[in-house]
């Protein structure tokens, strides 16, 4: 009598989603084999070490060498995996190598996150399950959330928050019922022609505040780039000020674009900054450094080369978590 084999869930990469992933294939007595990074590694130390085996690294030639091989009936899923996974590692699974994508497809390709979402007032939510491909979130897709984020929220904090829970729902419901039945269920179509593929951001890179803008561009940007990213950046002279939150007063042709950026009004808590379309309001807490030493008069700016950067510059993230610009 042959023995029966037994079957495993490789995971690669780390945060939320390997907890409920762990817990739903040890229910199903399936076996776990996570290979991550060392910037998981804390998260890491909590998980119950029943059927499963951890292996931490930067480099995934050298992980893929330890632990155990795709056998037949495994399957593989990516959550926020740094590396790039080849043709011939998706093969290995015969195919069944699956991703979390926490933004609706085909709209939402790439890994720029909520920002994208603030950046364009764009409030469509969702989360998705996909056959990992070669090409970028174009796989079909076996499990589908998608929602509206409400209004209330307002910095990426506030949308990854409430996305990562129906995300985390999404994931046990389609895990249990692969485990139950032994596949991922109907697939649905992921349609480049419908698709739309947005970058990753850094706020160091990308995250300077052009004043030709209108007030709720700005606006729009300093949110984007909020919590609990370091904020949106300009300069106040010599010095680099983040703007986390602002308030815009509208009030057309009570400014000339020359006095853009120009401080027209301080109080204790305060800061009034002028612009073509009326004004910005700043609050002490919401700024870094403090309006301590902001005068009356004084002028935010962002210089040209800065912004040239921001618009210019494509990046990743090595597994490290080090920023690694693209040519």
């Amino acid at each position: 009598m042959s023995k029966k084999l037994s079957r495993n869930l490789h995971i690669f990469g780390g945060g939320i989603f390997t907890k409920t992933a762990i817990e739903v294939a040890n229910n199903f007595s399936w076996k776990v084999t996570l290979r991550t990074t060392d910037r998981f590694k804390n998260e890491v130390s909590h998980f119950s070490k029943k059927n499963l085996e951890v292996f931490s690294g930067n480099s995934l030639e050298v992980l893929l060498k330890k632990g155990s091989k795709p056998n037949k009936g495994d399957i593989a899923i990516s959550f926020s995996a740094p590396w790039i996974i080849s043709k011939k590692l998706i093969n290995s699974f015969e195919g069944k190598f699956y991703n979390l994508h926490n933004q609706p497809l085909p709209k939402f390709r790439g890994g720029g996150g909520s920002s994208w979402n603030i950046l364009m007032k764009n409030r469509s939510g969702g989360s998705c399950i996909h056959l990992l491909t070669e090409k970028i979130d174009a796989g079909d897709i076996y499990a589908r959330e998608n929602f509206t984020f409400p209004k209330k929220l307002k910095y990426p904090r506030d949308y990854d928050d409430y996305s990562l829970k129906i995300a985390n729902k999404m994931l046990k419901r389609w895990l249990t019922s692969y485990f139950s039945i032994g596949s991922p269920g109907k697939a649905l179509p992921n349609n480049d022609s419908s698709s739309e593929y947005w970058p990753r951001l850094n706020t160091e890179i990308h995250g300077w505040i052009d004043w030709s803008w209108s007030l709720s561009e700005i606006e729009s940007f300093c949110h984007a780039f909020s919590f609990p990213h370091s904020g949106a950046k300009t300069y106040l002279g010599k010095k680099i000020i983040r703007i986390l939150d602002l308030k815009v007063f509208n009030k057309k042709n009570k400014f000339h674009p020359f006095q853009a950026g120009l401080v027209f009004r301080k109080t204790k808590n305060e800061i009034y900054i002028a612009h073509k379309d009326g004004h910005i309001q700043l609050d002490k807490n919401y700024i870094s450094p403090n309006n301590k030493n902001i005068r009356l008069g004084d002028r935010f700016h962002t210089p040209y080369k800065k912004l040239d950067n921001s618009l210019f510059s494509r990046i990743q993230y090595s597994p490290d978590g080090k920023v690694i610009k693209l040519k």
